[in-house]
Order: structure tokens, then C-alpha cells, then sequence
């Protein structure tokens, strides 16, 4: 992610308003919900909480902690979702 104008980031889907203070913080989650992350590499302090993984949001960009599990599930409910709406 890059900043092209005072204020504002570029992410994948367009321009997100700027990082705030929880941004930085892995532990608390962005507002796009666990269906559209992306796993990615953890730090090596994270290896001492084996059941959380390390992604960022495709949406906003956040990085997040966040269980296995609990994203699996929310994949699942979101296409699960999807089909029943087509």
C-alpha cells in the first residue's frame, strides 16, 4: 500500500481513508468482516499465539489477526450467501 495524496492510501479496490491509530495494531479487526482476507506472512513474535493467523484485508488493507477457523467459516458463510442470492 502507497500514499499518493496527503490523507489518503491506495489499496487494490481504490483509495481508503488513511490509517488511524488501530490500524497498526494487529489485534483488532477492520469493519470489511473476515470473508475477503488474505493470509500473509507473519512476524516472529506472532509464533507464540499458535491459533491466530496473520492476514490483511483485500478490501482496506488492515493487517489482522484472526483464528483459522473463524475465517474459514466466514468464506464459507459469504459464498454460501452468495449462491442463495442468485
Amino acid at each position: 500500500m502507497h500514499t499518493d495524496a496527503p490523507g489518503y492510501a491506495t489499496t487494490r479496490h481504490g483509495r481508503a481513508p488513511a490509517p488511524g491509530p488501530a490500524f497498526g495494531n494487529p489485534f483488532v479487526r477492520c469493519r470489511c468482516g473476515l470473508a475477503g482476507l488474505e493470509r500473509i506472512h507473519r512476524r516472529s513474535w506472532m509464533k507464540f499465539l499458535p491459533g491466530l493467523r496473520f492476514y490483511r484485508c483485500s478490501s482496506c488493507g488492515k493487517p489482522q489477526l484472526a483464528s483459522k477457523r473463524a475465517v474459514r467459516d466466514a468464506v464459507i458463510a459469504h459464498r454460501s450467501e452468495q449462491q442463495n442470492q442468485r
